[in-house]
C-alpha cells in the first residue's frame, strides 16, 4: 500500500489532499493518514498545509488547515 500511494503522488503533479489520495487508492482517510504520516518520516513524501481561510463567527468546526502530501524530489 505504501508503494501505491508513492506511485500516486509521483504521476501526479503538485500536491494531492488527504481526500484525493483516498478517494484514488479507495482507502478510508483514517487509515490512510498514519501511512502518510510513515512515509513523510521517511523523507519519501512532504506534509503542505494550508490555513482554511474561512471566515466562520465562532470558529471552526471543521478542521483549521487544509492537508495535502506531495512527493519528495530525490
Amino acid at each position: 500500500m505504501l508503494s501505491g500511494i508513492l506511485n500516486l503522488l509521483n504521476e501526479r503533479p503538485g500536491a494531492l489532499s488527504v481526500q484525493e489520495i483516498s478517494l484514488a487508492l479507495g482507502i478510508e482517510s483514517s487509515a490512510l493518514r498514519p501511512m502518510l504520516q510513515m512515509l513523510e518520516s521517511k523523507g519519501k513524501i512532504v506534509k503542505v498545509e494550508i490555513p482554511c481561510g474561512k471566515s466562520c463567527i465562532g470558529g471552526c468546526t471543521e478542521s483549521d488547515t487544509m492537508t495535502f502530501y506531495k512527493k519528495e524530489r530525490e
